[in-house]
C-alpha cells in the first residue's frame, strides 16, 4: 500500500473527525481574526478620542505624588510667557490663531 493510498483511505474512514477538526480550525481562525480587528479598532478609537480631548498640547506636567507647589503656576506662567515672546512668529502650521 502506497503512502497516498493510505492517506486517502484514512481521510475517508475518519471523515467525520476530519470535518470536525476542519470546522474547529475555521471557527478558531475567525474568532482570532475578529478579536484582532476589534482590538485595533478600539485602540484607534481611544487614540482619536484622546487626541481630540488634548487638542494642540505642547507641555505636560507630571508629579510623583500628585501635588504641585503653589508657586509653580506663577513660575510656569513667567517661563511660558518668555518662551511665547521668543517664539511669537513660529506657530505650528496646523493651528490657526487669531491675534
Amino acid at each position: 500500500m502506497s503512502l497516498w493510498r493510505l492517506a486517502s483511505r484514512s481521510l475517508t474512514f475518519y471523515w467525520r473527525t476530519n470535518v470536525g477538526v476542519l470546522l474547529t480550525v475555521v471557527a478558531s481562525t475567525a474568532i482570532l481574526t475578529g478579536a484582532l480587528v476589534v482590538g485595533d479598532s478600539v485602540r484607534q478609537s481611544l487614540r482619536m478620542m484622546t487626541e481630540a480631548r488634548l487638542g494642540v498640547t505642547q507641555f505636560a506636567l507630571l508629579s510623583r505624588d500628585g501635588f504641585f507647589r503653589a508657586q509653580l503656576a506663577d513660575e510656569l506662567t513667567q517661563e511660558l510667557m518668555t518662551l511665547a515672546k521668543n517664539r511669537k512668529h513660529r506657530r505650528p502650521p496646523c493651528c490657526k490663531y487669531e491675534d
